[in-house]
């Protein structure tokens, strides 16, 4: 009954504010009970308690996901308790789950003037978790409080992005973003977003003040002290360490590294071997923010790692399976007698076997989990089918010594992409005959307010060697990227990348609002239903085709599987059972008489 009445009693605290903030007032620290629940769905201003010995000074803590914020004065962390004892006034800011970066900016910059108002103070410290950090950022430069914020504690910030965020921007692979717990927000967290838009836009802004941020980036994703969020962060941060490095589980240490600011800990230091949860508790970081608090004047001596903001070029040695493809199977290199399937899959402990062309099960009984959620499986034998009650995604890596780059070549705000397949032979007879091919899907603005569109298939024309795409004919926004190289029957490679096409500053000197979700059209092309299994039904609204359709079926590779065409009718729709029941299950392409591409799942 004493329970019941404390959660009522601080549910009843809780009043409207503002059109965007709800406010809810806090009991002391170690009043504060665990099973407090706050709003989850409201951006909230939780106060904390001033304490007796008050010293005059507020701290605002930002998550930068709704419902996530809480933890840093719940779940035993001792922030709160903390900034308590030594006399600060807590303050503990919700934003959104999901908007991004320049939205939960807009209302961080909001709870700044509400909040200094409050206390009477003319700027507040920040001390703010993962995107958190890019929020506290646009608040200051964008929306001009950089005078209301003394200095920026940025735990675990990914401000270069994260490829997790990067995989999620595909549909077949969004799933492995939800490990993490972070399902949304991702679209401004691809490492491509934040190189080229957050990054250019912010570090050269006359309002930005470098010398106000203290980073601490993590660099023990193995190494969590929350068993609960240790398997996920495990899995997370073994797909970013071949990709990007020693990281937390969802920043990598790179990318924690805002240009000009103080950095706490090196890479792999032994004081920062703790995830991206611990991080955010101030039994492991307190101490350090508490020293730059007292002594401003400190001074790290940590040097940023060169070449950050001019790296535009990303490399493989790998290319990627998915369970939903029965087309998908692994095949070694040509002259190559091994490989490694790195393995991510949905269900944490699922079973893999392994079937020949023939569907015979072979033996894999090699297979190890190295963790929860990923699974490592060395192979020797050619054209293997995995099977998995699991979704999975599989990442096959030979180490002959092919590899294939991408690199972005921007010009006047439209980006060239440029492909290489390299050997470590030189003249090798296994690069002849390469093909590029790349789906792409323009998944938002440049102001990252979201999109949906279908994939597109993009083709590369071949110069010199090299293999060059030129957006110019995109509509600017910003385009995740699947891009695959092959040679028949010789090797397979594959990148998760994206792009941004436009005017930059253009896009983001205005106030960035999410008003418009989606894409608003007349005009519409699908597959009825779109799991195909022995019926079929093509539907046009808005187009105009006056003779025949041509069909075109892809993989999701953008590899072309087979073609076709059907005589145009006055009712705009087709029945293409037949020709869609020979393929294997999995995830296609249908291009429509090169107007739009559409994606289907054949069962």
């Amino acid at each position: 009954m004493k329970l019941k009445f404390t959660l009522i009693a601080l549910f009843s605290c809780a009043v409207l504010f503002s059109q965007n903030f709800l406010e809810v007032q806090l009991p002391k620290p170690d009043k504060l009970n665990p099973f407090f629940i706050g709003p989850l769905l409201k951006s909230t201003i939780h106060y904390g308690v001033t304490p007796p010995n008050y010293n005059g000074k507020v701290i605002l803590f930002n998550h930068g996901y709704i419902d996530l914020n809480q933890t840093q004065f719940l779940f035993d962390n001792s922030f709160y308790q903390k900034t308590y004892d030594e006399g600060y006034q807590a303050v503990f800011v919700a934003t959104t789950r999901g908007g991004g970066i320049w939205v939960n900016g807009e209302l961080l910059a909001e709870s700044i003037d509400i909040i200094t108002a409050k206390y009477n103070v003319s700027d507040v410290s920040i001390i703010a978790h993962s995107n958190g950090g890019k929020a506290a950022e646009a608040a200051m430069i964008q929306y001009g409080k950089k005078n209301k914020v003394s200095q920026v504690f940025a735990l675990g910030t990914p401000y270069w992005g994260t490829y997790l965020a990067d995989i999620s921007q595909m549909p077949w692979l969004n799933w492995a973003w939800r490990l993490t717990g972070l399902n949304e927000g991702a679209r401004t967290s691809t490492t491509y977003y934040c190189r080229d838009v957050v990054r250019p836009y912010l570090d050269n802004n006359s309002n930005n003040e470098p010398e106000k941020f203290v980073v601490l980036g993590a660099s023990g994703y193995f190494n969590g002290s929350n068993l609960l969020a240790r398997a996920a962060f495990t899995t997370t941060g073994g797909i970013l360490l071949p990709v990007q490095g020693a990281n937390d589980g969802v920043a990598p240490y790179r990318s924690t590294l805002r240009p000009g600011a103080e950095y706490v800990f090196r890479k792999n230091d032994y004081r920062a071997f703790f995830d991206h949860i611990d991080v955010s508790l101030g039994q492991f970081s307190w101490r350090y923010v508490k020293s730059y608090l007292q002594n401003r004047s400190q001074k790290s001596n940590q040097s940023l790692e060169t070449n950050i903001a001019d790296n535009h070029i990303t490399t493989s040695n790998y290319y990627i399976i998915h369970s939903e493809n029965e087309y998908d199977q692994i095949t070694l290199d040509k002259n190559s007698t091994f490989a490694v399937a790195e393995i991510i899959h949905e269900n944490p402990i699922a079973e893999f076997q392994g079937f020949d062309l023939n569907q015979k099960q072979i033996n894999i009984t090699k297979t190890h989990h190295a963790e929860d959620h990923k699974t490592v499986i060395p192979l020797s034998s050619n054209h293997i089918k995995l099977k998995s009650e699991s979704r999975f995604a599989a990442f096959i890596k030979q180490n002959n010594g092919i590899t294939m780059s991408l690199e972005h070549q921007v010009k006047n705000n439209y980006p060239t992409l440029k492909v290489d397949v390299l050997s470590e032979k030189k003249n090798n007879e296994l690069l002849q005959n390469t093909e590029i091919r790349g789906v792409i899907i323009k998944t938002s603005k440049i102001d990252g307010t979201p999109l949906k569109n279908d994939p597109e298939i993009i083709t590369f024309d071949k110069k010199n060697g090299s293999f060059y795409f030129d957006t110019k004919n995109l509509e600017e926004g910003v385009y995740s990227l699947f891009l695959n190289s092959e040679s028949k029957g010789n090797f397979k490679r594959s990148i998760i990348s994206g792009f941004v096409v436009g005017d930059v500053l253009k896009a983001l000197s205005n106030s960035t609002e999410n008003s418009d979700l989606l894409n608003q059209t007349d005009r519409s092309i699908q597959i009825t239903p779109n799991s195909v299994k022995n019926y079929a039904l093509l539907s046009l609204q808005g187009y105009d085709i006056s003779d025949k359709l041509s069909l075109g079926v892809y993989d999701i590779t953008g590899k072309k599987i087979t073609d076709f065409v059907v005589p145009a009718n006055q009712n705009s729709q087709y029945n293409i059972s037949e020709k869609l029941q020979p393929l294997s299950a999995g995830i296609y392409l249908l291009q429509v008489n090169n107007l739009k591409t559409i994606k289907f799942v054949k069962e």
